[in-house]
């Protein structure tokens, strides 16, 4: 059976919270952290802020060291979860002021791809298999993306 450990953008692992533990997220993402969990997963499942943040304008900021360290631990990285709606979208992919109408998913998901993720779920698999179809897809780094 292949494992993930899922990792959020803030707090830390129930399970390790009630053994007393106070490894946190933001620790388990570190190099030294991405080895240990390569000891018992095949991977990794992201919050999309952990690979990579918005900046406080609500854009998408660089790219973290996350997945390049993940893949050298030898894990896959998926991250999640990709949504078409404004109020989920990074400001400079949102097709206007109301929350629930659609933007460009495409483009965020395409940012992702770009940063060498290996998967990712979303509630629009359509708008996924279209972005990986669509512009630089053979320019993409890393390895084949997966779409749950």
């Amino acid at each position: 059976m292949r494992l993930a450990q899922l990792v959020s953008a803030s707090g830390a692992p129930y399970d390790l919270v009630a053994a007393g533990e106070d490894t946190t997220y933001e620790d388990l993402v570190t190099r030294r952290g991405l080895r240990q969990i390569s000891r018992y997963a095949d991977g990794i499942g992201a919050a999309k802020d952990v690979l990579v943040p918005r900046e406080a304008d609500g854009t998408l900021g660089e790219a973290t060291a996350v997945v390049r360290d993940a893949h050298r631990a030898g894990l896959e990285v998926h991250a999640w979860t990709f949504r078409a709606e404004n109020t989920f979208l990074p400001a400079e992919l949102r097709s206007s002021d109301d929350p629930a109408e659609h933007g460009d998913l495409a483009g965020e998901i395409r940012a992702f791809l770009d940063a060498g993720v290996d998967g990712l779920f979303t509630d629009h698999p359509d708008v996924a298999v279209a972005a990986l179809d669509g512009p630089a897809a053979g320019e993409r780094p890393g390895r084949p993306v997966k779409v749950p």
